[in-house]
């Protein structure tokens, strides 16, 4: 069963080899391919974008967007990491966000293992939604779905980081 959920942030990594593990493992589970472009539901043919690895300063970047099962395993990707912010959002079956973030430890994790590597902050979408001015809506009115997007988009706005920042001194691609 697949869990769908629109994910966007970044991971800088202590080491070579623990980007080179995150990226190995995103290329496994087929949401990179081996020239390392985002691929759309593991599909090799279907090109999300590319350039959002910066080798030199060991940063990877995980552009906007709605992924098939990548919420699932975000933590591992936190191995390794001196910092990181991811931010998810989901309506598959749910109505949940979560930021996850890198903890101190997770740079001294080694390539491929586990542990203690990041926290998660739970966010009420409800509380978000009355709190920006969105109210709630019921399952059942007409304009549930688009009262959704309106306050998922309004939660990435205030909460994502801003990537393009990040790899405007790179020669990776801006989204």
């Amino acid at each position: 069963m697949s869990f769908y959920a629109t994910v966007s942030g970044y991971l800088s990594y202590r080491t070579h080899d623990h980007l080179a593990a995150t990226i190995h493992r995103l290329t496994r589970g087929q949401w990179l391919n081996h020239e390392e472009q985002w691929i759309l539901n593991g599909d090799p043919d279907r090109i999300r974008c590319d350039g959002t690895i910066d080798h030199d300063r060991d940063l990877f970047v995980i552009p906007f967007g709605l992924y098939r099962n990548l919420a699932r395993i975000t933590t591992e990707l936190f191995t390794g990491a001196t910092e990181g912010q991811l931010v998810i959002s989901s309506t598959d079956g749910c109505f949940d966000a979560w930021i996850e973030e890198a903890v101190p430890a997770a740079a001294e994790v080694p390539p491929g293992q586990g542990g203690e590597v990041s926290k998660i902050q739970c966010i009420d979408l409800i509380e978000f939604a009355e709190e920006n001015g969105f109210g709630v809506k019921a399952v059942s009115d007409p304009d549930y779905q688009s009262w959704q997007h309106d306050v998922l988009t309004a939660f990435h706005n205030e909460h994502d980081p801003d990537i393009n920042g990040m790899l405007d001194s790179s020669n990776t691609q801006r989204f």
